[in-house]
Order: C-alpha cells, then sequence, then structure tokens
C-alpha cells in the first residue's frame, strides 16, 4: 500500500481499526519504508500492521497499540510514545533514540539486532543493526521477557522498569538509570553496566557473569542472589565517601556522554590515602600531588591518567590498564603493578580518524624501588631516569622502552621476558 497525502494515511488507520475489530470492509495497514515523521494520533490500535522500515521521528502517538506489529528497523527517533503498548511486536533493529516511552509496555517483544540488505554502488550489502534505545526514557515501563540482546540502551532512564526475565545478553547500559528495577532472572551476561545507577535494584536470581560493573556504587545492592562470576569490578571495597562517590559519578557520565555532560575527575593535591578506586574507570582523571599511599587501582582503568609527583608507596595496581599513563616524578616504592599494561595510546583527530601517533606512558624519574612489576608490559613507554633498584621485574617486557639514565640495580634483569639492554641497567655514575 502506498499513501501519498495524510488523508489517506489517516484513511488507512481507520480501515485498520475496522481490520482489528473484525468489521466489513477492514483492511490490514501495510506500509514499507514510508514517511510518517510528525504523525499525531492517539487511542488507536495499529496491533499486527506490517510498518518495516518507516520513519516516525518526532512522531507523538500516545496509548497507541502497536502488538503482535511488524515494526522492523522503524525509526522513532525523538518520538513521544507515552502509554503505547508493544506486546510481541517484532522490533528488530529498531531506532528508539531520545523517545519518551514512559508507561509503554514491551512485554516479550523482540528488539534483537536485525539484519538489512542496503545497496552500495549497485551491489546488496548485509548490515547487522543493533536496536538504539540510547537516551530514552522508559520510566514504569513493562519489559518482561522482552529480548533485548545486543541493544543500546546507554544513558536511558529506566526507572522502576520490570525488566523480569529479559534476554539483555551484551546490551550497552553505560551511563543508564536503572533505579528500583526489576532484573529478577534478567540474562545481562556480558553487558556494560559501567557508570549505570542501581539504587534499588531487584537482581534475584540475575545472569551478570562477565559484566562491565566499573564506576558503579554496589553499596546499597544485593549481589549475593545473582551470578556475578567473571564481572568486572564486582568485588568492591567499602562504600566510598559521598564527596568522592559524586565526583566519580560525573567522571562516569563524563566519559559514557563522551564529554557532553558530567565532568572529569580532577583530585589534584588531595590526600586520597588508603581509598579503594578498584575496577573505577578513571580514564584521562587527574591525580597529579595527591597522596595516594596504599591506594587500591587493581582491575582500573587508568588510560590517559595523570599522576605527576602524586605519593603512591604501597599503592596496588593489580591488571590496572595503565596505557598512556602520566607518572612523571611519581613515588612508587613498594607499590604492586602486576599484570599492569603501560602500552602507548593511539591518537585520534576530532573526528576519530587515527592520526598514526600515539601517546606513550611516561614513567620518567619515577620511584620504583622494589615494586613488583611481574608480567607488566613496558612498550615504547619512557623510563628515563626511573628507579628500578630491587624491583622484581620476573614476566616483564620493555619493548622500545626508553630507559636513558634508569637504575636497574638489583633486579632480576634475567627474569624479565623482554630485558632491556645491558648497558642501560645501571644508571652511569
Amino acid at each position: 500500500m502506498t499513501v501519498a497525502t495524510r488523508e489517506q494515511l489517516y484513511e488507512a488507520i481507520r480501515l485498520h481499526q475496522a481490520f482489528v475489530a473484525r468489521k466489513p470492509g477492514g483492511k490490514r495497514l501495510q506500509l514499507r519504508n514510508a514517511n510518517l515523521s510528525r504523525l499525531k494520533v492517539r487511542h488507536i490500535t495499529l496491533a499486527n500492521a506490517v510498518l518495516p522500515g518507516t520513519n516516525f521521528i518526532q512522531a507523538m502517538m500516545h496509548d497507541v497499540r502497536f502488538d503482535f506489529a511488524d515494526l522492523f528497523a522503524c525509526n522513532f527517533v525523538e518520538a513521544d510514545l507515552e502509554g503505547s503498548s508493544f506486546n510481541r511486536a517484532d522490533m528488530r533493529g529498531i531506532n528508539m533514540a531520545r523517545s519518551r516511552l514512559c508507561n509503554t509496555d514491551f512485554s516479550e517483544c523482540d528488539l534483537r539486532a536485525g539484519s538489512i540488505i542496503i545497496l552500495d554502488a549497485g551491489r546488496e550489502q548485509l548490515i547487522n543493526r543493533s536496536s538504539d534505545l540510547s537516551g530514552a526514557d522508559l520510566s514504569g515501563s513493562k519489559m518482561w521477557g522482552t529480548n533485548l540482546a545486543n541493544a543500546n540502551m546507554s544513558a536511558t532512564k529506566l526507572h522502576n522498569v520490570d525488566m523480569s526475565e529479559a534476554n539483555m545478553f551484551a546490551v550497552n547500559l553505560e551511563g543508564a538509570d536503572l533505579s528500583g528495577c526489576r532484573l529478577n532472572g534478567a540474562k545481562l551476561k556480558n553487558a556494560n553496566l559501567k557508570g549505570a545507577r542501581l539504587k534499588n535494584v531487584d537482581l534475584t536470581g540475575a545472569d551478570l557473569s562477565g559484566v562491565n560493573l566499573r564506576n558503579v556504587d554496589l553499596s546499597e545492592v544485593d549481589l549475593t542472589r545473582c551470578n556475578i562470576m567473571g564481572a568486572i569490578g564486582g568485588q568492591r571495597g567499602p562504600k566510598l565517601p559521598d564527596h568522592i562517590q559524586e565526583r566519580i559519578d560525573l567522571h562516569a557520565s563524563w566519559i559514557s556522554s563522551s564529554g557532553q555532560t558530567g565532568s572529569p575527575l580532577n583530585v589534584a593535591g588531595e590526600d586520597l590515602t588508603g581509598i579503594d578506586l578498584s575496577g573505577s574507570d578513571l580514564t584521562g582523571a587527574c591525580f597529579d600531588n595527591c597522596n595516594l599511599r596504599e591506594t587500591k587501582f587493581m582491575d582500573a582503568v587508568l588510560i590517559l591518567a595523570s599522576f605527576r609527583n602524586a605519593n603512591l608507596e604501597g599503592a596496588k595496581l593489580t591488571g590496572a590498564h595503565c596505557t598512556g599513563i602520566r607518572l612523571m616524578g611519581a613515588k612508587l616504592d613498594r607499590a604492586v603493578l602486576m599484570g599492569a599494561d603501560l602500552s602507548p595510546v593511539a591518537q585520534r583527530d576530532a573526528t576519530g580518524a587515527m592520526t598514526g601517533e600515539s601517546w606513550k606512558a611516561d614513567l620518567s624519574d619515577t620511584s620504583l624501588v622494589q615494586c613488583d612489576l611481574r608480567n607488566v608490559k613496558f612498550v615504547e613507554t619512557r623510563l628515563r631516569n626511573a628507579q628500578f633498584r630491587g624491583a622484581n621485574v620476573s614476566g616483564a617486557s620493555f619493548k622500545d622502552c626508553n630507559v636513558e639514565g634508569a637504575d636497574f640495580e638489583g633486579c632480576n634483569m634475567q627474569a624479565a621476558l623482554l630485558p632491556v639492554r645491558s648497558k642501560a641497567q645501571k644508571k652511569p655514575g
């Protein structure tokens, strides 16, 4: 069916109402790749309609029934669908970014990725497109048993949503607000919950294996009744002080929104002795001149973070991601960096394209006396005048590092995976 005017569209919708009600003269609505942007309707039914690829951008469709409809690859960006129902609808590959979906019913609908074929230079190309609900407001909605595998729900509002038994495999919930959600029995394996809010969430029987829980405040979350095997950041220490947690939350928002909201963490010069930031994503954070003695950064993401002249004596950075880190003049005596990665980070321009350059981790003039550096990955790292005296470097690699003036006296260099050149093992007298 084709509709050239809005009058024809409204007539087609009227006939569909009759079709659903099984009245004489009724006809199912069937449109493909139609443009229904900014359509305004309410209290109608489009149940069982066939509408694949249809454009509903900025449409206002309150209390509309889409139950069992074919909405494959439809575009609902910034649409207002409050109170509508999508029960068991086919919504694979749908785009609902920044939509208003409060009190909608998505029970048992299919929001998996959808495969579409596009023509590129006359040739057919198969594209696998994930459903996008990023930035949408689904507060109060029903998503019981919904299939959301691989969907993008970053920065989505999910206040008090019932997502019991939902399939959320590898779903992206970075920065999402799931306060008050019911996730009992939900399958969240390998999902990304980095920076998400989980206050008063019911996770009874949920599968969180392999989930990313970095920068999530778990102080009021009961993880004892769900599977968190292999979860990243799931083993957190004591609750952080409120003034620190608030800044961590802002930093998480800054990361997940690519700088559009929140603010980067800057605690330069502060005393954070003994604090536990294990599992946190602290990319680009500033800890210059901080007192960080005995601080824990185990498995933390410290990419491009700055620790210039910081005191990290006895700190624990086991398994930390330290690519491009700045540690010039820092003191890490007796610190544990076992398995840390100090490789370079590729530079990108404003468009995200690779520039061919890289940010190298910099430990120039850093003190690493008696450090545990087992299996640390030093690649093109700047180690000029670094002090390694008595450090354990078993299994460590020093590939293409600048070790001019570095002091390796007392180190077990023969046990290093890729040892530095012998002439650089001891600082010249």
